[in-house]
């Protein structure tokens, strides 16, 4: 019995929407570690959602680690009753833990690499107007 013409059919079964799915979630993951540039990630989605076969799936991740082969991630990891005990106790403390551990995830970095720079000013004066706001609040009370 030959096993080519099942090999072909097993390429041309057609996607489902949870395969489509796992495939744009995999594509931002590589997004979020510097692997595609937004375009590409714009790009490689559409073309995701569009895909009526595994093989069109596949074909957008070829070139990409799949999630078994990624290497584990070293850096600070949130302690998150840490941060709550920061929190109550110093909240500029907290605040600074949290976004000290904000600044070592990969989706956090791939935002500051590629937001346009209005937007970094946007999200820097929000959390300096925070930071001012927690600061009156903790002098008003001593």
């Amino acid at each position: 019995m030959n096993n080519v013409p099942t090999q072909r059919a097993g390429l041309a079964v057609r996607a489902s929407d949870s395969e489509r799915e796992q495939t744009v979630a995999l594509l931002q993951r590589s997004f979020a570690d510097g692997r595609l540039t937004q375009a590409e990630l714009e790009e490689r989605v559409g073309a995701a959602y569009a895909a009526r076969t595994r093989a069109q799936l596949r074909d957008l991740t070829a070139d990409l680690p799949d999630a078994e082969q990624r290497p584990s991630r070293s850096g600070m990891v949130l302690d998150l009753r840490l941060l709550i005990i920061l929190l109550c106790v110093c909240p500029l403390a907290g605040l600074a833990y949290w976004l000290l551990s904000l600044r070592e995830t990969a989706l956090l970095r791939a935002w500051l690499r590629n937001a346009r720079p209005w937007l970094r000013l946007l999200a820097g004066a929000i959390l300096a107007g925070a930071g001012w706001i927690i600061v009156r609040r903790s002098r008003r009370r001593h």
